[in-house]
């Protein structure tokens, strides 16, 4: 079956799924953390953007089949042995400025809580990332005003290192050198006297090694994300969170709850500037 059928078809599925209640039922068995990278209108079709209307279709959906936490209240819920059944955060990666200028203004009119990890070295950069360089147009980076103004207004702001680099494959030294200029590059701009969320660059598992996730926790992080896909228990490991990605797989709602109705595979295309496989190859 053709993907774009098969998108039609768990469309339909799971919009029928969601008359019966049966979306309330799955979620409350799960933690979820969703991903996102730009919202931008003007790049459509590529794998890291959703169109805003997506992007709102999807807030909506997630008010009204989740409760929404800020992924610092998962974090601290999973510390202490919390049931988090039902629950869902929705974050950001990289920290691009469409993120402030059209993602932020949504959620905030939809009274969401939302987490931007970001790569610190980027913000306020003129940097074109290797899988940018192909883009119509560079969709530019927040500046550490736009972060300064969405701390103060609420949103949660995390590390997702400063410089973007493979935590599988770097060293140690190199890994914690990384962690500790953009942890402080992070206090010292926000005004604050911790950084403590984490995500994981590239996200996939060939990008997460034992050694890098002990190197996170002893600089001082509180979680490690990935972002291959998978949900998470209802008191998860706060070391080993799964996110997925709304990546261009998942059109619309419907698609998304049916893939979690039947169990998201455990390796998405997530992020696919680390190569993962495509869920367009998934049988229905």
């Amino acid at each position: 079956m053709a993907a774009s059928m098969r998108k039609q078809l768990k469309s339909v599925l799971g919009r029928v799924a969601g008359l019966t209640g049966a979306y309330e039922r799955r979620f409350r068995s799960q933690m979820t953390i969703v991903a996102f990278h730009r919202v931008n209108d003007r790049l459509v079709g590529d794998p890291l953007t959703c169109s805003t209307a997506k992007f709102e279709a999807f807030c909506d959906f997630f008010r009204a089949h989740f409760r929404v936490l800020p992924l610092s209240e998962q974090v601290a819920g999973a510390r202490a042995g919390k049931d988090l059944g039902g629950t869902l955060s929705i974050t950001f990666d990289d920290g691009y400025l469409d993120n402030s200028e059209v993602a932020a203004p949504i959620l905030r009119r939809l009274q969401l809580p939302a987490t931007f990890l970001v790569t610190t070295g980027f913000i306020g950069s003129q940097i074109t990332p290797p899988w940018d360089r192909n883009l119509a147009e560079q969709p530019g980076w927040m500046s550490w005003d736009h972060l300064r103004a969405l701390h103060s207004e609420g949103f949660e702001i995390g590390c997702h290192t400063d410089s973007h680099l493979d935590m599988g494959k770097a060293d140690a030294e190199t890994v914690q050198a990384d962690l500790a200029l953009s942890k402080q590059k992070l206090i010292d701009a926000l005004r604050t006297s911790s950084a403590r969320l984490f995500a994981y660059p590239f996200g996939g598992p060939e990008h997460i090694s034992q050694r890098s996730r002990e190197l996170v926790r002893e600089a001082g992080f509180t979680c490690c994300l990935s972002c291959h896909g998978g949900i998470n228990a209802v008191t998860p490991d706060p070391f080993e969170l799964n996110r997925i990605a709304v990546d261009q797989w998942y059109t619309n709602p419907n698609v998304f709850a049916f893939e979690m109705l039947t169990g998201p595979p455990a390796y998405s295309a997530a992020d696919s500037r680390g190569g993962l496989m495509s869920l367009s190859s998934c049988s229905l």
